[in-house]
């Protein structure tokens, strides 16, 4: 059985030690894709008890170095016990994609869906979902604002759905005269709220609703009226 007991928390998740928040998230989301109970890649090879250890190390080295006060104290111990050179953190903050690189994430579906059922248990997102469900019409900066609440990007979206990330982009905008017929819109939209896992049929509607009145300007108006 491979363990981690001997491993720090980058090699678990086999990232560089100066590996950037995005590159740590989606080496999290492979890594439960490998070893959850489902996987039918590793699912003979552990034990329930072997792979409830291996999850919960994958689980504890994320939750460290996703974030960055706890980042920065447990660099310094593997510093200081000598378990890794200083010199390796370097330009942990700056690093960036090589020129003409392919930048695009594609984690693949299954990892996704972990991800966003993992982070709809907190209570921010909580919140943000149950409001929405409570509004009778729903903008572009409303999905947006969900989306990144989830930390994820628009080109895993596109991964996900096929949905051009031009019109998921003009949908959070709210750039009505730049979308499709409404037919597309609509199967875009419904594709959109089922990757963050919230009620489709009221997205759709909602925002709808919402491009039907012209969008902000149009519902302060309704507003104002009543």
């Amino acid at each position: 059985m491979k363990t981690f007991e001997n491993e720090n928390y980058y090699q678990i998740l086999q990232v560089p030690a100066n590996a950037a928040a995005d590159e740590i998230k989606h080496a999290y989301r492979g890594a439960l894709a490998i070893y959850e109970a489902e996987s039918v890649a590793t699912y003979s090879l552990f034990s329930d008890e072997q792979r409830e250890r291996l999850l919960q190390a994958i689980e504890t080295a994320f939750d460290t170095l996703i974030n960055e006060d706890k980042r920065t104290a447990y660099n310094r111990m593997l510093i200081d016990t000598g378990q890794v050179d200083a010199a390796d953190f370097s330009g942990q903050s700056h690093r960036k994609p090589a020129a003409g690189a392919d930048t695009r994430i594609t984690p693949d579906e299954k990892s996704l869906g972990q991800w966003v059922r993992k982070k709809a248990d907190t209570p921010a997102i909580r919140q943000l979902i149950e409001t929405m469900l409570s509004k009778e019409m729903i903008s572009g900066q409303e999905l947006k604002q969900l989306r990144q609440a989830y930390g994820i990007e628009i080109s895993e979206i596109y991964t996900v759905t096929k949905i051009s990330g031009d019109s998921l982009k003009r949908i959070e905008a709210d750039q009505f005269e730049d979308l499709p017929a409404e037919i597309y819109v609509r199967q875009f939209l419904k594709a959109y709220a089922e990757v963050l896992q919230i009620d489709s049929g009221h997205v759709v509607e909602a925002y709808l609703r919402f491009m039907a009145r012209g969008g902000a300007g149009g519902a302060d108006r309704d507003r104002a009226r009543a």
